[in-house]
């Protein structure tokens, strides 16, 4: 694709922003409003809102004009936090995680619902691929100077009759191959001896056509009978990259080629233009500035008698000094510092604005009859948004690109930008220099008068003072000596942080529910499936955590909690979050820290060095596997894993996450239930309960997994499969398959097609999903905050209701 194909599906994007941003823009005109008008409009603006990050992604990723990909850049984090923000709008509106697609959003967008489901943008680990790479390469080669080797297949352990038979088998088989040979070279020196010249007989010639062309009719009408089924999508075809998507991929890497060597080309431009224009307009700006400011002063001490005092930098320097040229007849208004005002002010406006949050908060809490109204929570993107898309037209929207084929960037924008830098840099080194004349001038002042110039110097230090309380104390840091890779070193020797293998969230397959919009008008919650639960995973932990400005501004989530029975992909989701964003992986999972920093002061130690490293090396994810252990009442005692050791620490853990840090905590449990629930709730903001495989998911991993692997045939009843296979779990499912699959299994495929009883076999020796797990999973379930809080309000107003009625009559 060209420079004009991107060019053009950006200005088609900044088209539908425009759409986006408008509607978003009256609902917050709207306010306050009923939840059923507000509903269908959230859910539409978050597809929307997907449509437009799934663009803005693929153009992100292939733009070249540096320039312009930083407003691309812009769009795609406001469009992203944006989607985040809905998300928990949502979530606060229908008091559920899981937020199904409306359907008439998806049919008014003509959007599948594979399609309104976010996509992870490709910059997450794009733009750190080299520090990401750099950090798994020292991971790895700290284990390999410990003596680590990569795990190996176990060894086949025989008894001796077992060896005695395979020693056998291969014995008879060198004995055969022998025989054979043997016999084929009597059968030719038989060949040899007879007579040569004898001609072929028209009947065997006969015979010959025959086969050889009933063998082509067959052949070929196998062949149109496949074509067909391709056609109406009866049949998939074979498992094999297609040379288009091959060469749309070459392509496409070329060009992020090329956008390395522009940005480059851009990076040394900033440098030499902002050199030269400093070589030639520094000391004239700078003459400038100081003449237009002793001009001023000397207007002002005409005008009042008095001398001006230059505010702080923070204040804004002699440009705030400009708009209080009305002000200053009073000396102590003119020496009065403006941030102690500005600050006042904030802080009273935020003190409001706490006490409001406090108020409606205790309101809602008392009085749950709000329901049925619900007001949207104020976005930090919206604005961010509509000024970069208002900034793009009217910069490059219709900007002529024909002198600029090749996507380089503009000298004159830099040099604009760098004027305006150079500008303040030399405006507050003589606002410094103007301070020290204008004290200069106020000492010789007071000595003329005979006064003491100390008083307003003392005001302007408690001013200063007041300004400058801190809120926190700082913690202590226990290594401040020490080097960001010597603590990554001793983490990664002490198996804290480890490797993780890569996958991505994509690979973890289900479908959709598809029936949630349904329901919803029905008045029921409908369960959520494998699908919902890779698209939960996305927006509570991989989009926040991939990008530092929507998780500054974003609904922070500091801990996610995600139950399920095993072999379910609980660990399979942490390393799919930790491989989309590039994170580092720390496991504090009480099997692994045991014996490791012992002792309160190791505790104290470990608990310092995980949470200072995960700062230092963010995005990064702590993980806790088994996490209901440390809450468990009685530890059993063959348990020799202490795993009550970060009982009361990990609340401190989770707490002293901010929303600066790009850390998240994580947690996977089989067994949530049998924590104490008051403690497990603390501790976790958010849970997520994988559910048992549903029939499409079950069905979809059949097709996609035996298409991979060659073994998919029409005789293969998938149907009959996925209801055999109905109470396992993906994970279960896949070890059968592994176990039937075997080498030799693969290379008879073309003889001998897979059947669904090979499959069934396999899964009879394996583990279900017992109904007891599921009826203790759902009835934990409803003991969450969330489900408790949604309960407890559909329970009122269903009182309403009956009151209301009765009231009626």
């Amino acid at each position: 694709m060209s420079n004009q194909t991107y060019n053009e599906l950006l200005v088609e994007t900044s088209e539908l922003i425009g759409e986006a941003t408008q509607a978003d823009e009256a609902l917050y005109e709207a306010g306050t409003a009923d939840r059923a008008t507000l509903l269908p409009i959230l859910l539409e603006l978050r597809v929307r809102y997907t449509i437009l990050l799934r663009r803005l992604d693929s153009v992100y990723d292939q733009l070249l004009q540096p320039q312009k990909r930083l407003i691309v850049k812009r769009l795609l984090e406001a469009c992203l936090g944006r989607l985040v923000e809905i998300k928990h709008d949502l979530v606060e509106m229908r008091l559920s995680d899981h937020t199904f697609d409306d359907d008439e959003a998806l049919v008014k967008l003509q959007v599948t619902p594979h399609e309104a489901e976010p996509c992870i943008p490709q910059f997450f680990i794009r733009e750190r691929e080299d520090e990401i790479e750099q950090r798994r390469q020292f991971i790895l080669d700290t284990l390999r100077k410990l003596g680590y080797e990569p795990p190996k297949p176990p060894a086949l352990v025989l008894t001796e009759q077992q060896a005695v038979i395979i020693i056998q088998s291969h014995e008879r088989a060198r004995q055969g191959r022998l025989r054979g040979q043997f016999m084929k070279e009597i059968r030719l020196l038989k060949e040899k001896g007879r007579d040569q010249k004898g001609e072929m007989s028209a009947t065997a010639a006969t015979a010959i056509q025959k086969v050889w062309r009933g063998f082509i009719a067959r052949r070929c009408t196998k062949r149109r009978k496949k074509e067909e089924q391709l056609l109406i999508g009866m049949e998939l075809p074979p498992y094999m990259e297609s040379e288009a998507i091959k060469k749309a991929e070459e392509v496409q890497e070329y060009r992020r080629k090329l956008q390395k060597e522009r940005q480059k080309e851009y990076e040394t431009a900033l440098v030499t233009i902002e050199e030269s224009l400093r070589a030639q307009h520094g000391a004239k700006i700078n003459e400038q500035i100081g003449d237009e400011l002793r001009r001023w002063i000397r207007e002002y001490y005409e005008r009042t008698e008095r001398f001006p005092e230059m505010p702080s930098e923070e204040s804004g320097g002699s440009r705030a000094m400009y708009s209080r040229q009305g002000t200053g007849m009073d000396s102590e208004l003119s020496k009065s510092s403006p941030v102690s005002s500005k600050e006042s002010k904030r802080s009273k406006e935020s003190k409001d604005k706490k006490n409001n949050k406090n108020e409606e908060n205790g309101k809602n809490k008392e009085e749950p009859e709000d329901f049925n109204t619900y007001k949207c929570m104020t976005s930090a993107f919206l604005k961010d948004m509509t000024g970069a898309n208002e900034e793009y037209e009217d910069i490059w929207k219709y900007k002529d690109d024909a002198d600029n084929p090749h996507e380089r960037y503009y000298g004159d924008m830099i040099e604009r930008e760098k004027m305006v830098k150079i500008e303040q840099e030399i405006r507050k080194i003589v606002d410094e220099m103007m301070r020290s004349e204008l004290e200069l001038l106020q000492a010789a002042y007071d000595r003329d008068r005979a006064q003491k110039g100390k008083k307003s110097k003392k005001q302007q230090k408690k001013v200063r003072r007041g300004g400058k309380k801190s809120k926190k104390k700082k913690e202590k840091d226990l290594t401040p000596d020490r080097t960001t890779e010597s603590l990554f070193e001793e983490l990664v020797t002490n198996g804290i942080i480890r490797p993780y293998p890569l996958v991505n969230i994509d690979d973890y397959i289900g479908e959709k529910c598809y029936v949630g919009a349904a329901f919803r008008e029905e008045g029921q919650e409908a369960a959520p499936c494998l699908g919902d639960i890779r698209q939960l995973v996305k927006e509570y932990c991989i989009l926040p955590l991939g990008s530092e400005h929507v998780r500054n501004n974003s609904p922070l989530v500091r801990s996610v909690l995600i139950s399920g029975p095993p072999a379910c992909g609980k660990k399979m989701l942490v390393h799919a979050i930790c491989t989309e964003v590039g994170a580092m992986l720390f496991d504090l999972t009480p099997a692994n820290i045991v014996g490791k920093y012992p002792g309160k002061t190791g505790l104290i130690m470990l608990i310092h060095l995980v949470m200072k490293v995960s700062r230092l090396l963010q995005p990064s994810v702590i993980w806790m596997d088994d996490a209901e252990k440390p809450f468990v009442k009685k530890i059993p005692k063959t348990d020799k894993t202490d795993p009550k050791r970060l009982k009361k620490d990990l609340v401190k853990i989770i707490k002293g996450i901010c929303p600066e840090d790009r850390v998240i905590f994580i947690g996977t449990s089989k067994a949530p239930w049998d924590a104490e629930q008051k403690l497990l709730f603390q501790c976790y903001q958010k849970f997520i309960q994988v559910p048992r495989a549903d029939y499409g998911s079950i069905a979809l991993m059949w097709r996609t997994r035996l298409h991979k692997a060659n073994a998919l045939n029409p005789r293969l009843e998938i149907s009959c499969l996925a209801r055999v296979s109905d109470s396992y779990t993906i994970g279960t499912l896949l070890a059968a398959l592994d176990a039937v699959l075997t080498t030799k299994r693969r290379l008879q495929l073309r003889v001998r097609a897979l059947t669904a009883t090979e499959v069934a076999v396999q899964l009879a020796a394996k583990e279900p999903v017992y109904a007891e797990h599921e009826q203790s999973a759902e009835a934990w379930w409803y003991k969450t905050p969330m489900e408790r809080r949604r309960q407890k309000i559909l329970q009122r107003l269903e009182e309403m209701q009956v009151e209301a009625e009765a009231a009626a009559k």
